[in-house]
């Protein structure tokens, strides 16, 4: 993540202002330009004849203008070149008084005018990261709001958020978030959506007249619907997209309200509003002198499809959110112990597993939840004792055997949560989220609150234990409850903040253990990924993508997963016909295969029964293995096309593709599934290839033939699959 440098102030005033220094704020509105080298930022130009600000990240465009009291946003999109989709655009789009905020003040909607600009500055923040500040004051009321408006150096992603500041003596109620009015036109509504197992399924439908409302409750940001939001202007050809960096509770609204007279529906503007969403979806009290700063909302658009959109999220992801893996690069293949043995691994059946992990090429060791179990692992949760019955001498002799068999060695926490039976819940139920006095509890669990300074102390003290005594490689982080959105306050000084203040104590404590251990892969698990977002992922290096692991179901959990986030964010694990690891020693090799490459569209690992693999199953696996350390640098920083829809989660058909295309050499992957009803050979038609290139071709590994880019961009490649169920893996290399 981006620091907060010092800056520099250049003041140019366009209303009479004395005795004001040019930083200073003015209830005139003013125009002042930040400076690093000569009065430069290079992502964003000022306009002092016109009273605007022009901020850009890579091929988008973000302006604003200042009329009187009010700003505009007069346009948002793909740079516009005369001829070219974003051209038509511009005279289209809604140049209307700012409503770039939205919400509630005092309990009363926020009304156009009630907060009047007063001031904008631009701040270079270093790493070509440049940022606008626009000052907003309340016109009867001491709130001051700070619109951040940043460009991510050429990513194409503009980000939002606001800084809400109390500078009266009386507390005030708000609840505000960052608006967008987008131009008019026919548009068509995407969003993710999906429960436990079934996480990110893509939807769509045409945007009707009305409101479209999105909320999360649970208290984890991606269970049910996720904070993303996608509207694509048919007319223009214009896609924007619209992500959320929170990990906690959210809304989100899409609205078209019909015309009047002879204007028809899609001449009118769309507005779109996402947000945080306060304890109990009410407001939150803001104390006189105190400050409060959203979540941040991230933007992008692209003159093309979803992919083109989403590959510049994933670029400001990589870029400046994501922190450094150096553990985990190339991406580990790895073992988890949780689907053949769950709460019954022993000593025993981790070494066996263990030796056979490593024959097969595999480089970290996670042993998953039942290590400290002897009765009932969610009642037991937070006491944190391994299991002498399972494994006698502790856990340190598997952690070395592991490792002498050149392994990582991993494990598994859920360190957010008391079980009702532990020792720590009886000693310190105060420690968890309270409602009416009393701890949270949902399955038998507590979710603690990392906002005390006693329980970061504890957590940290746990983790720094195991990750010390194990000499751990890996740690899987996992977090099994819906808190839910009621709470007691810390303080009716600041009621409607708890889980908020949770989420924020608990990114730092992340923080402060990578600082410590930078060389430690954590893993975000949440019951599956029902807390994967923008937020959490600037805090851990991988996260599982579901609990759900039958290979076909897999199929749409992939590629949902690299819809949204980079596909070395998404972490999916080979682990048989059952969920118990089992594979059929009698079945047929080319459906093994299938089932070892459908984990293979992100970070790729095995969780199954392998000390009883015939010898068939294990070669098949040390081939896929091999494959994917092939092919595992293309797919870490790759380009993602999507080159079919999305399969059904339940019932795939016809053939599933997702294409990688690496920026920096130009390697490319393709990753194709033949399903049921799906033709023996089909044509893909690959992207972000270079046409004079040359490009050599694998498949399965083994050379076959090669072609340009143009004949692969235009004729497309054939992929002949001889049944259902079956999977290419297809490289593509260009010839330097």
């Amino acid at each position: 993540m981006v620091t907060r440098s010092l800056f520099f102030c250049i003041g140019i005033a366009l209303a009479a202002v004395s005795g004001r220094g040019a930083c200073q704020s003015t209830h005139a509105t003013r125009f002042v330009v930040g400076a690093v080298q000569h009065g430069h930022v290079r992502n964003v130009s000022a306009d002092t004849t016109a009273r605007s600000w022009t901020l850009r990240s890579g091929p988008v465009l973000y302006r604003v203008s200042a009329r009187g009291d009010s700003a505009v946003v007069d346009y948002f999109g793909p740079e516009a070149k005369e001829g070219d989709s974003a051209a038509r655009v511009l005279p289209t789009y809604p140049r209307i008084p700012t409503r770039s905020l939205a919400g509630t003040v005092n309990g009363a909607p926020l009304a156009p005018g009630a907060l009047r600009f007063v001031a904008g500055r631009v701040m270079h923040l270093g790493r070509g990261v440049d940022e606008l500040r626009l000052t907003h004051r309340h016109a009867t009321l001491p709130l001051d709001v700070e619109e951040r408006v940043t460009a991510w150096g050429s990513t194409g992603v503009v980000t939002r958020e606001l800084t809400i500041t109390n500078r009266g003596r009386a507390t005030i109620r708000v609840d505000l978030a960052p608006t967008m009015l987008l131009p008019r036109g026919p548009y068509a509504l995407q969003y993710l959506y999906g429960n436990w197992g079934q996480e990110r399924q893509l939807a769509g439908e045409a945007l009707g007249a009305g409101v479209r409302d999105f909320e999360q409750t649970s208290g984890r940001s991606s269970k049910g619907y996720v904070p993303w939001i996608a509207l694509r202007n048919e007319r223009a050809g214009i896609q924007y997209l619209a992500e959320l960096a929170w990990s906690g509770n959210w809304s989100a609204r899409v609205e078209r309200y019909p015309g009047e007279n002879d204007i028809a529906l899609v001449e009118r503007p769309v507005a779109l509003r996402m947000g945080l969403r306060h304890d109990a979806g009410g407001p939150l009290s803001l104390a006189p002198g105190a400050s409060f700063t959203t979540p941040r909302l991230a933007l992008t658009a692209a003159a093309g499809d979803l992919d083109d959109a989403e590959n510049q999220m994933h670029r400001w992801q990589r870029s400046y959110v994501m922190p450094p893996s150096p553990g985990n690069r190339p991406l580990l293949v790895h073992f988890n112990t949780w689907y053949p043995y769950g709460q019954d691994v022993d000593l025993a059946k981790a070494k066996a597993a263990a030796d056979v992990a490593a024959t097969l090429g595999l480089e970290a060791y996670v042993i998953d939840s039942g290590w400290y179990v002897d009765s009932d692992w969610v009642m037991e949760l937070g006491d944190w004792k391994v299991s002498r019955r399972k494994f006698p001498h502790g856990l340190e002799e598997l952690a070395d055997y592991v490792r002498a068999r050149g392994m990582k060695f991993g494990m598994w926490i859920e360190v957010e949560n008391l079980g009702q039976g532990s020792r720590n819940f009886r000693e310190h139920p105060d420690w968890c989220l309270s409602y009416e006095g009393k701890p949270v509890i949902n399955d038998r669990r507590c979710q603690l609150d990392f906002a005390k300074p006693a329980v970061r102390e504890w957590a940290r003290g746990v983790v720094e234990g195991v990750v010390t005594k194990y000499r751990l490689g890996w740690l899987k982080i996992d977090y099994n409850i819906d808190a839910g959105d009621v709470f007691d306050p810390a303080s009716p000084r600041r009621a409607g903040a708890r889980l908020h203040d949770h989420v924020q104590a608990y990114y730092a404590w992340l923080d402060e253990l990578r600082a410590a251990h930078p060389e430690l892969v954590v893993e975000n698990c949440s019951s599956g990924a029902l807390r994967f977002d923008s937020g959490i992922i600037a805090h851990t290096h991988t996260t599982w993508v579901s609990d759900v692991v039958n290979a076909k179901q897999s199929l749409q959990l992939g590629y949902g997963c690299t819809v949204q986030f980079p596909p070395e964010l998404c972490n999916h694990w080979m682990v048989g016909e059952k969920d118990d690891g089992t594979v059929d020693p009698a079945g047929d090799p080319a459906w093994w295969d299938f089932m070892f490459r459908v984990p293979m569209t992100g970070q790729f690992g095995i969780s199954s029964r392998v000390a009883e693999w015939p010898a068939a199953v294990r070669e098949r696996a040390a081939a896929n293995v091999a494959l994917y350390k092939e092919i595992r640098g293309t797919i870490t920083g790759a380009d993602v096309y999507h080159l079919t829809p999305s399969p059904d989660h339940d019932a795939p058909r016809g053939w599933m593709a997702i294409q990688y295309v690496a920026p920096a050499d130009g390697r490319s992957v393709l990753l194709a599934y033949r399903l049921p009803d799906g033709e023996a050979t089909r044509v893909f038609r690959m992207r972000g290839l270079a046409r004079d290139a040359t490009y050599d071709v694998r498949v399965d590994g083994a050379p076959s033939g090669a072609l340009t880019g143009a004949q692969l961009a235009h004729a497309g490649l054939p992929v002949t699959l001889g049944a259902e169920w079956r999977a290419a893996v297809i490289e593509l290399a260009p010839r330097r």
